[in-house]
């Protein structure tokens, strides 16, 4: 069987995704060169790669309930593993894009969230590594399961997302962080959607999903009625679910985790708001919810 983790495939994924930075690269080769040294790490590590690229019966979303390396990868210690196994994907990624035929526009934000996966925790958090999470969701952009229409993210999935037991074809809509969440904005990208998931998942009139802190019933009861949040939540038909307060501090405080909830910043009223819940343990659920049919 082909070697899929090489340092050949390493410098050609990170020319292939326009990662120039040397200190990257060579962390990335220790790491392999690590992989090669040692055969049972290496068999882990091609395990991971086989379930990320290769595996067809959707055993990478169990993989979101590991949250430690330590915990998926067992003995291999170097934190760029998971950079490591996402850049090894990047054959399967251009593959995949002729597969589907993705336009100019779905290429090219398509390889920006890859990027963002590679880069941002080591950018923007100062972490050693990327997390396990980033791997996975990079992983999800270069299988293709993932198209992007303006504000919005659309996921296939083969299941009902309120009733996983349930095999159906279904979108799950993601939030990517960045600009506002404008109504307007996403009414329009909701409009645009149908044919793009008709185009690339070939589905007609699918029924769509979110599972968002931003339908939280508890953030919704502190936002004002004409807040973007509130009419976002407005769109669908919610049930509560999990307790929420790893996405709160993800998602709104850029954090991973926090022992001593006083320390976090106020610079949004919302974070205001939030910090005061949390120092007061109150209870923040996930909401999951149904898009009302109006809306498509």
């Amino acid at each position: 069987m082909e070697d899929m983790i090489t340092k050949s495939k390493i410098e050609k994924a990170l020319k292939f995704y326009e990662i120039d930075s040397t200190e990257y690269k060579e962390k990335c080769y220790q790491c392999v060169d690590e992989l090669n040294n040692n055969p049972k790490q290496k068999n882990t590590a091609n395990n991971v790669f086989e379930i990320l690229f290769v595996d067809k019966t959707d055993k990478i979303k169990d993989l979101w309930k590991v949250k430690e390396n330590a915990k998926l990868f067992n003995e291999i210690k170097n934190p760029y593993i998971t950079n490591v196994l996402l850049l090894s994907g990047y054959e399967f990624h251009q593959m995949n894009i002729k597969k589907t035929k993705l336009d100019s526009e779905q290429i090219e934000l398509n390889k920006k969230r890859v990027i963002e996966s590679l880069t941002n925790d080591i950018k923007i958090r100062n972490y050693n590594g990327i997390r396990i999470s980033q791997m996975l969701w990079g992983a999800y952009f270069v299988n293709i399961r993932i198209i992007e229409v303006g504000r919005l993210q659309y996921e296939l999935v083969k299941y009902n997302p309120m009733n996983e037991n349930e095999k159906k074809n279904c979108i799950k809509i993601h939030i990517p962080s960045g600009s506002k969440l404008e109504s307007s904005k996403v009414i329009e990208s909701l409009e645009q959607s149908v044919d793009k998931i008709k185009q690339y998942f070939g589905l007609e009139k699918p029924e769509y999903f979110c599972n968002s802190w931003l339908l939280s019933k508890q953030v919704r009861q502190i936002v004002d009625d004409n807040s973007n949040i509130a009419k976002f939540y407005n769109l669908f038909d919610v049930i509560e679910q999990d307790d929420g307060i790893e996405d709160i501090l993800n998602f709104v405080f850029d954090l991973n985790e926090c022992d001593n909830f006083y320390q976090l910043p106020e610079e949004t009223s919302l974070q205001k708001k939030l910090k005061e819940m949390l120092i007061k343990n109150k209870i923040i659920k996930l909401g999951l919810g149904k898009l009302k049919d109006e809306y498509i």
